[in-house]
């Protein structure tokens, strides 16, 4: 049998991981050895799926084990050899998650087709954890601008901060954090209705729909707004908004 082990940590939680996780449509969006991906049936033990990959080879996998929030296994057999990877999320003491693919591959060309498999995993396993940690920041963002969290924002917010609103006025990290200081802005909901993550390892960028409601200087207003987003990760690891515009959609 051969096997192997790659893992990483996150601060994202073992429930925001497995929302990637259970997404099979979406593994594309972090997975680039994926060209589609298509699942028979509910994410369950038992179900199949069907992933294309570059040059066009075309696998067919199925389920072994689903466990929310814990882990799921999938077998795939290729040319008589049995591919099992073993996909675990574990909430760690420190608050960290790590997340691990354990490989075991038994068949006729085990050690060949090894390398094959988790050659990738390295590089999987760093856009997963980029995309699952600025999910989670787009939440927290979210969050604080909802509650007109001062000092939630001030950590979210990057110093060097250039945010263009969808009148096309340019506005600093002071200008946005006294906006909610002063209660000039106060948000009355902040609904996510879309969101994609994009970008590369350096600066992720976000582009997500948002429907607001609230006042601004004592007017009350509805809008429903896309932000592009860019996040930068600083030295203490926590990503923080470095960039924005948003647009008013019609």
């Amino acid at each position: 049998m051969w096997t192997h082990v790659s893992s990483i940590e996150t601060s994202a939680t073992p429930a925001q991981v497995w929302a990637l996780f259970s997404d099979v449509a979406g593994w594309k969006r972090w997975n680039a050895g994926i060209v589609n991906i298509e699942l028979h049936g509910p994410f369950a033990e038992g179900s199949s799926f069907t992933m294309r990959v570059p040059g066009d080879d075309l696998f067919t996998s199925t389920l072994r084990t689903v466990r929310e929030n814990q882990e799921f296994t999938d077998e795939t057999v290729v040319d008589g050899n049995r591919v099992l990877v073993f996909h675990r999320i574990e909430a760690l003491p420190s608050g960290q998650t790590r997340i691990s693919y354990s490989t075991e591959i038994t068949g006729p060309q085990e050690a060949e087709f090894g390398p094959m498999v988790v050659g990738d995993f390295p590089e999987v396993l760093g856009a997963l954890k980029r995309h699952v940690e600025i999910r989670a920041a787009e939440e927290r963002l979210r969050l604080a601008m909802l509650a007109s969290d001062v000092k939630e924002l001030d950590q979210i917010l990057a110093d060097d901060l250039l945010f263009t609103n969808h009148m096309g006025q340019v506005i600093d990290k002071a200008q946005d954090l006294e906006l909610h200081r002063s209660g000039t802005l106060r948000f009355r909901s902040v609904e996510t209705v879309e969101l994609q993550v994009l970008g590369n390892a350096a600066l992720p960028m976000t582009s997500i729909c948002v429907k607001l409601s609230g006042h601004y200087a004592a007017q009350d207003f509805e809008a429903l707004l896309r932000f592009t987003r860019i996040w930068r990760q600083a030295d203490n690891g926590q990503w923080q908004l470095v960039a924005a515009h948003s647009s008013a959609v019609l």
